[in-house]
């Protein structure tokens, strides 16, 4: 009889284990599927910072040309603007006007265009004769912003 009951007790207590087993084996699994999708966030977060640091930081620079562009003409229009992580950029601006184009080769002299670039180059020229005979210029600049938190005197 003292057998028997030592038998029962240990069945129970293998039960209890197996049944602890399973809870722990489960709790693993749903561990690993956690630490999988924090994995998974750890490297599109070191992605996102790799991204960041070669970001050309676009969209400041093209408010600040397309700023500087609506206080030198009514009908400057930036047709194309292409910047890279070293702030080298390229744009292209078209005018509907010859004296509207000529208006803004004096502003792009002033001290309020150039002090937003290290440099600034006049790359090409070019009048298109469309139908009914309209003209449009344009003009394409290439040069290299200075960094944004400075201003040239």
């Amino acid at each position: 009889m003292v057998f028997l009951t030592t038998l029962m007790t240990q069945n129970k207590t293998i039960k209890s284990l197996f049944e602890q087993k399973k809870i722990l084996l489960q709790s693993l699994k749903d561990k690993e599927a956690y630490e999988a999708k924090v994995s998974y966030l750890e490297k599109k977060y070191s992605f996102l910072k790799e991204f960041l640091k070669d970001d050309a930081q676009t969209l400041p620079y093209y408010n600040l040309l397309n700023s500087a562009l609506s206080l030198s003409t009514q009908s400057a229009q930036l047709r194309s603007f292409k910047i890279d992580k070293n702030r080298h950029v390229d744009f292209t601006v078209i005018f509907n006007n010859f004296s509207e184009m000529m208006a803004f080769f004096k502003f792009i002299e002033s001290e309020k265009f150039i002090k937003n670039f290290e440099n600034i180059i006049l790359k090409s020229f070019s009048i298109s004769i469309g139908e009914q005979e309209n003209e449009s210029y344009e003009l394409s600049f290439t040069g290299r912003f200075i960094p944004l938190n400075e201003t040239k005197n």
